[in-house]
């Protein structure tokens, strides 16, 4: 790997961190809006009608969101601490890429079902395009374990 590779894998690095970051505090600022209705939602969130479901609804998008941007921080971790050890395609990564996935199908999931919150009556809806980036990533995942394998393989040939 050139140097000049490495270091444009350490800008993308920073660049993803920051945007990381800045996805943290707006989702940070975005929950307390809805708990709160300060600021960033108009709307309030009426708990008595279907606060069951609407608790569990708002459990899931934010342990989802949170689940991504984790997930987001160390996979960008590793593959920076690899880039130290001259490792292209972490190992490590490839959990967390399918777990990345699975995050972002339930994520993508409560996107769109969001107006659930602000609404009395229940209704629920699953739209095709909560299917893409969930099956992109499992994609991404797939190849990315076939890399690391390669790269494992290669270290043990002589």
């Amino acid at each position: 790997m050139t140097e000049r590779t490495k270091k444009r894998i350490r800008s993308c690095c920073i660049v993803a961190l920051v945007l990381c970051t800045l996805w943290a505090a707006f989702e940070v600022l975005y929950f307390i809006g809805i708990l709160t209705s300060w600021g960033v939602v108009n709307e309030k969130v009426d708990w008595s009608t279907n606060s069951e479901v609407k608790e569990l609804f708002f459990i899931l998008f934010l342990i989802s969101t949170m689940a991504l941007i984790g997930l987001c921080y160390k996979i960008v971790l590793n593959i920076h601490k690899g880039l130290r050890e001259l490792i292209a395609f972490p190992q490590n990564n490839v959990k967390l890429l399918f777990w990345l996935a699975l995050s972002d199908f339930i994520y993508m999931l409560c996107w769109t079902n969001l107006p659930l919150l602000f609404q009395d009556e229940f209704s629920f809806c699953f739209a095709g395009s909560n299917l893409i980036t969930p099956f992109f990533l499992l994609f991404f995942a797939f190849m990315y374990k076939v890399a690391a394998d390669a790269v494992e393989e290669n270290k043990l040939t002589i």
